[in-house]
């Protein structure tokens, strides 16, 4: 009887955080949310003239492309499909859902299906990378994702090293977070010479591809990495003292700034929170917590491992590891193996301590009520974002109308940095305005004529022949002494 119910509850809970993940998706597909590079990406599919493989072998043929041909052929297609119907680029969301399902097939083989069922929830609603969860072009990330959790598959469950070996290459060609997930996959093989194998031929093939045939076959060809930082012994301490900050100052900042604007939330979100929070706390109160805790504590020691090494990647780079911005969209490694240790310790400590089941059920249930009441509040600053551009891009619209500008670059300042900083609507510091490949899309959305105006960033771009301040309501225009 017991376990009838826990099946029962764990099923409508799984239905209510894919009913979550739905809603979530479909609000940023409602409110037309694109930010930062996805602007970049949907203003390219107005100006298509190739064929559909004339063109994908173009966008492939990139310097932010060549290095990851598997997701640069699905954001391409994306892409060029875009170019008559703009709405069908949102399709890239659908792959964060998708490595929703390819993280419980895998972990419910390896870790009991109720804590796969709670790892799972917090893994949808982390603050940890949330770029991943919003923007479209980020199906690079979850792509990686889902490759590299189906190739611990492989490892664990169907004992085919070729597979995952294989599936892992797949996934640092779709996006590279999960390369320091080797080391993972090399500890979860149990044969020494299979470690071996495994660990240089995959070092090869990427090294061959990386080496020899993607700057053969793209005359694009650019290495986004950066092997040289590895040493600088600087740089490497910065690292450290980001991801700490990350960690245990700024995650605690963002959960606060989301629950400060809680009063945004419809009905319906509160709704769909309390009932992904009653659901928890109806499936633990009947968990009898019996589990196998060597191989718990066995799992968490894994993923701590896998926590620290991520933030390895970042020694192979120029960027540094951030909660804020577009910044933060490489750090999906980081968010699955953070959940994966947390959710381990949450039912280590179960099991210590003596408390009555209900109250356990009551503690865990409210502490994912709050995360995913703050996932809720960036997805709100997603859309509020989306809204500061196009408003932006109507005050820019009236004044070149005003001042009857049709030719010339012209710079707004907005004071970006403070907006970020001190609008309680952000979370975040949600991207807003400040690439110049942004701005055509906002331009042609918000009616101003881009065949002789170039529309900048000030922070970006210094030389301008016209400067507009904007400041709340007030919009002045200077003209420029050059």
């Amino acid at each position: 009887m017991k376990n009838t119910h826990l099946s029962k509850s764990m099923i409508f809970l799984l239905l209510i955080i894919f009913t979550y993940i739905i809603y979530i998706h479909y609000s940023i597909y409602k409110s037309n949310v694109l930010l930062a590079d996805d602007l970049g990406l949907i203003y390219r599919a107005k100006d298509i003239q190739q064929s559909y493989f004339e063109f994908i072998k173009l966008y492939i043929d990139s310097s932010t492309m060549s290095a990851r041909p598997v997701s640069g052929f699905v954001t391409g297609s994306i892409i060029f499909f875009s170019q008559t119907n703009s709405q069908f680029y949102f399709l890239g969301l659908i792959f964060f859902p998708l490595s929703i399902l390819s993280i419980y097939f895998v972990f419910s083989k390896i870790l009991p299906k109720v804590i796969t069922c709670l790892f799972v929830i917090l893994y949808t609603t982390s603050m940890i990378g949330t770029a991943v969860q919003f923007s479209p072009i980020m199906l690079n990330s979850n792509i990686a994702t889902i490759f590299y959790v189906f190739s611990i598959y492989f490892i664990v469950i169907r004992k085919n090293i070729v597979i995952s070996l294989v599936l892992f290459v797949l996934s640092i060609l779709s996006y590279e977070i999960f390369f320091m997930g080797l080391i993972i996959n090399i500890i979860i093989i149990k044969q020494s010479k299979s470690k071996l194998l495994y660990i240089i031929i995959s070092l090869m093939l990427i090294i061959l591809y990386r080496k020899v045939v993607q700057p053969y076959f793209f005359v694009n060809s650019y290495h986004r990495d950066s092997v040289s930082n590895f040493l600088d012994l600087r740089r490497n301490i910065q690292i450290i003292i980001w991801a700490a900050k990350m960690i245990f100052r700024d995650y605690f900042i963002a959960i606060y700034r989301s629950l400060l604007n809680i009063q945004k939330l419809n009905a319906f979100e509160w709704i769909l929170s309390l009932l992904i929070s009653a659901g928890i706390f109806n499936l633990l109160k009947y968990y009898d917590f019996k589990f196998d805790l060597k191989k718990i504590k066995k799992i968490a020691n894994i993923a701590l491992v896998g926590f620290v090494f991520s933030f390895a990647i970042f020694s192979f780079s120029t960027y540094m590891p951030t909660l804020f911005g577009f910044e933060n969209r490489n750090l999906a490694a980081i968010r699955l193996f953070f959940t994966l240790l947390i959710i381990c310790i949450i039912f280590i400590l179960f099991n210590k301590v003596r408390f009555r089941k209900n109250i356990m059920a009551f503690l865990f249930s409210c502490f994912v009520l709050i995360s995913v009441l703050s996932n809720l509040g960036v997805k709100n600053s997603w859309i509020y974002a989306n809204d500061y551009n196009n408003k932006l891009f109507k005050k820019i619209q009236t004044e070149l109308n005003n001042s009857k500008i049709e030719s010339g670059v012209v710079c707004v300042d907005f004071d970006v940095y403070s907006i970020l900083k001190n609008d309680p609507n952000f979370t975040l510091r949600e991207p807003v305005f400040f690439n110049g490949w942004e701005s055509h899309e906002l331009a042609v959305r918000n009616g101003i004529d881009l065949k002789n105006i170039i529309i900048q960033n000030s922070e970006r771009e210094k030389n301008c022949m016209y400067k507009i301040f904007i400041r709340n309501q007030n919009v002045t225009l200077k003209i420029s002494d050059l």
